[in-house]
């Protein structure tokens, strides 16, 4: 068997012939449907997240209706861990919301149409803990760099700190958006 991905002329293909070598199960959607699979798995992994989370959302995002985790692993040849795994990075972004139904007793999950909710999910979730880290560490380096009195690294932090100090008023419209 061919484990190679064919090559192909733009980003999107290559992805969608990728996605189908590593999981054979993707080759019984239809073309369009792993090209819009592949469009999300961009986006995730842009975003920072694992491939299985592109191919989750995107999967959700062609569903006409509510999908479940075994719905997921059907589709996608995913294991069930690497299902659940996924769904709950996308919940903890506010990506999609629970839907649950009187009759099934499996949890279902659909897309999150509001995009407030998403905004305000994925800053709250994703960018202001990373965000404060960063201000953590660029902190404790300033401190020492102070200490080793080498001027070029000083000249360094300091710009920095000028930097986000001209940050801080979209820090401020950020924040607004994610109350």
């Amino acid at each position: 068997m061919n484990t190679q991905a064919p090559e192909t002329n733009s980003p999107v293909d290559a992805a969608t012939a990728a996605a189908a070598v590593a999981r054979p199960e993707l080759t019984q959607l239809s073309e369009l449907e792993r090209e819009i699979i592949a469009y999300w798995v961009g986006i995730a992994t842009q975003l920072g997240y694992p491939r299985s989370v592109g191919e989750i959302f995107g999967t959700v995002f062609l569903a006409g209706g509510p999908v479940s985790a075994d719905d997921l692993v059907v589709r996608l040849g995913i294991s069930r861990s690497g299902a659940g795994q996924g769904l709950k990075t996308l919940l903890d972004i506010g990506a999609i919301k629970s839907a649950h139904s009187i009759a099934n007793r499996r949890e279902h999950f659909q897309m999150q149409n509001d995009l407030g909710v998403l905004v305000k999910q994925f800053l709250n979730v994703r960018v202001f803990p990373q965000l404060e880290e960063l201000g953590r560490q660029r902190s404790a380096l300033a401190a020492a760099v102070a200490e080793t009195e080498n001027p070029h690294l000083i000249q360094r932090f300091d710009k920095l700190q000028r930097w986000q100090k001209k940050a801080a008023p979209l820090m401020t419209v950020l924040k607004t958006l994610a109350t």
